[in-house]
Formats: structure tokens, C-alpha cells, sequence
């Protein structure tokens, strides 16, 4: 027999003999002293497989690695999770984690929520359809003027100051209401002049919530020539007391060369129809807030053709500062002419309040 062969014999029988008294080993030897054996085992037997089978049956688990072996890599699969990070630097500082802030699919996070963008109030194409007529001859950007705003701050107190510069003008005369005239459609009887409009407005304005002071002075009697000087003292006068004061209107009723009866129906009402006089300083006179009362009228004008349609006439572009100066909300209306009924007067006033109130709201909250 060859050597290599009895040397592969003598070490099957042997790996033989060792497998058969494992139980053995475990049952009667120490630990240390059946893993001495083992170990002497793979000596001989020159075959781990046989002592890792034989390691296995004694102790119930595999054999060690002898020291110097690298451990094999674990497999990876979609399932493994990886280790732990180890423990960072010193130069590395890592901010404390948080529990994240769960937020509902509908309402996005605070930080990324864009504002809702107020819509503008006018457009350009409103401003286009107003006309400007009058002695005027200054070029003005009715798109610019509706757009930009007015600047009226929101403050307690009265918003609205009416006046009536020619306080006399009155009304062609009707059944019940006819009055003494003290000249051509004049008359002292606050009752039946334009003083019974602005009476009319103040009630319609406080109906809207609007605070309103309605000066009921003669600014034209006993003298015509000297009433706007005579009504600047008292707009002056207001506008001191009351700093809260916007809008100055200035109520007046048109004069023809021939009565004319201006009249339009608004939700089959006989109505008188409306007209806002701008002046300017075209004249020669001071007026720095001719633009600002331009503006003020634009919008004003837009918001009566939104919501009575035909009430308003074409705006009137003056020279002449009509004491417009003194704020930038002043401007007059000219309510109906000398062919127009009282009542018809009357029955234009809720629509002008309405367009007034809106017009605070929109720019300064009322």
C-alpha cells in the first residue's frame, strides 16, 4: 500500500472514531477540554469540514474561526437594514433631530403658503369708458388715476362732509313741492333747494354706516359772488374739528340755458341725473390735489356705472378749483338741472351713497 493511501485510510477511520464518541465527549468532558480534542482532531484529520461536523454535534453550533481569518461580509439585500452610524468627531457638531411636524395633505405648511393677492378694484377698461369733457385741456391718465390709491386712512369720526356752495339752486316747481322763488329756480326754502338733497344723502350715507357732517349753510345769500369764499371758511373750518374727514361734496343742482329735464330710470325709478365736476389749476389757482380729486372722481364715476348704469353723466374737467384744494377727496355733484322735479333729485341720493360708501371701503375700510 502506498503511504499517501494508508495515510488517508488511518485518518477516515480516525475522523471515524472521533464523529462516534462526539456525544461522548459532551457528555463526560469539560468544555475546554472537548474543544482541546476537536482541535487535535482537525490536526490529524488535516480537514475542517470533518471537525466543523463534529464541533457541531458536540456543541449544537459552528466551529470558531481560527484567530487572523477575516469575517465574511454579510449578503445584502433589499432587506437589510444598515448599521448604525458611528459616533461623529469632535469637529462635527449634528443638531438635535426632531419629531417632524405632520401637516395636512389640504393645508400646505405655513412657510410655504402664498398670500391671496387682493384683486384690483378697477380696470382699465373701466376707466376707458368714462369721458372727460369740460374747459380742461390738460392731459390726464384715467387708467393711472382709477388704479392707484387714494392713501385715506382708517380713522374714527365722520368721513363725509357735504356742503352747498350755491345753496339756493332749487328745482322746477310740482305738485307738493312748490316753493316762494327768490329769483330764477332760487329760493330760501331749505325745504325745496338743493339743502333738501344734501339732507337726503346724509340720510342715505348714515343708512350705509358712513359718518357724515351736512353743512346746511346759505354760502350764497345774501352774496352769489362771494359763496365759494364764504364755504371755504366753513369746509376749513370742518375739515380742522374733524380730521377724519375724506371726501368733501359739494352739492349743487345744473343750470341750462333752457330747463332741461335729465332724468334716468335705475330699478324703475325716476332718477335725476348725476354729474362730477374736477377743477384743476389750469385757472391760475393753487390746486396741488387736482390729480388726487380727479382720481377720487374716477372712481366714484366707475363704481355708479357698475351699479346704475346711465345715472352718471360725463365728467366734468374744469379750469377752475371749486376749493378742491383742500383735501384730496373734493369734488362737486351736480344733481339733475333746472327742468328736473325735486323728487327726482331725491331718488338719485341712495345710489350716489351706495357708490360713496363703497368707495370708503375700498380704500380705507370704511
Amino acid at each position: 500500500m502506498r503511504p499517501d493511501t494508508y495515510r488517508n485510510a488511518a485518518c477516515s477511520v480516525w475522523g471515524a472514531t472521533v464523529i462516534l464518541f462526539a456525544v461522548v465527549l459532551r457528555l463526560f468532558l469539560a468544555p475546554a477540554a472537548a474543544a482541546k480534542v476537536l482541535r487535535g482532531a482537525q490536526s490529524i484529520l488535516a480537514s475542517r469540514t470533518l471537525a466543523e461536523a463534529a464541533f457541531f454535534l458536540e456543541n449544537g453550533q459552528a466551529l470558531p474561526a481560527p484567530v487572523g481569518t477575516p469575517a465574511p461580509k454579510p449578503e445584502i439585500t433589499a432587506q437589510t437594514v444598515s448599521a448604525p452610524q458611528t459616533e461623529r468627531t469632535s469637529q462635527t457638531v449634528s443638531a438635535p433631530q426632531t419629531e417632524p411636524t405632520t401637516v395636512p395633505a389640504s393645508e400646505p405648511a405655513p412657510e410655504t403658503a402664498a398670500p391671496a393677492e387682493r384683486p384690483a378694484p378697477f380696470t382699465a377698461e373701466e376707466a376707458e369708458a368714462i369721458t372727460l369733457r369740460g374747459n380742461c385741456t390738460y392731459g390726464a391718465d384715467k387708467t393711472a388715476l382709477l388704479l392707484r390709491p387714494m392713501g385715506w386712512a382708517d380713522a374714527p369720526g365722520p368721513r363725509v362732509l357735504i356742503v352747498h356752495t350755491h345753496s339756493c339752486e332749487s328745482y322746477t316747481p310740482s305738485p307738493g313741492y312748490e316753493y316762494e322763488s327768490a329769483g330764477d329756480y332760487r329760493t330760501l326754502d331749505e325745504a325745496a333747494s338743493v339743502i333738501a338733497v344734501g339732507d337726503a344723502l346724509a340720510a342715505a350715507l348714515e343708512a350705509q354706516g358712513v359718518g357724515v357732517i351736512h353743512d346746511r349753510t346759505l354760502n350764497d345769500y345774501p352774496s352769489y359772488n362771494s359763496s365759494y369764499a364764504t364755504a371755504r371758511e366753513k369746509i376749513l373750518r370742518h375739515l380742522a374739528e374733524q380730521p377724519s374727514i375724506c371726501m368733501v361734496i359739494d352739492v349743487h343742482r345744473d343750470a341750462m340755458a333752457e330747463p332741461v329735464r335729465e332724468i334716468a330710470e335705475v330699478g324703475g325709478e325716476t332718477c335725476a341725473k348725476l354729474m362730477l365736476v374736477i377743477g384743476t389749476d389750469q385757472g391760475g389757482l393753487n390746486h396741488p390735489n387736482w390729480r388726487d380729486n380727479l382720481s377720487c372722481g374716477l372712481k366714484l364715476q366707475a363704481l355708479l356705472n357698475r351699479a346704475a348704469p346711465g345715472l352718471a353723466k360725463d365728467i366734468s374737467f374744469r379750469k377752475e378749483r371749486f376749493n378742491g384744494d383742500l383735501t384730496s377727496g373734493s369734488l362737486i355733484v351736480e344733481v339733475g338741472s333746472t327742468g328736473n322735479l325735486l323728487p327726482e333729485a331725491l331718488a338719485s341720493m341712495p345710489h350716489l351713497a351706495r357708490a360713496v360708501a363703497e368707495l370708503l371701503e375700498l380704500e380705507c375700510g370704511g
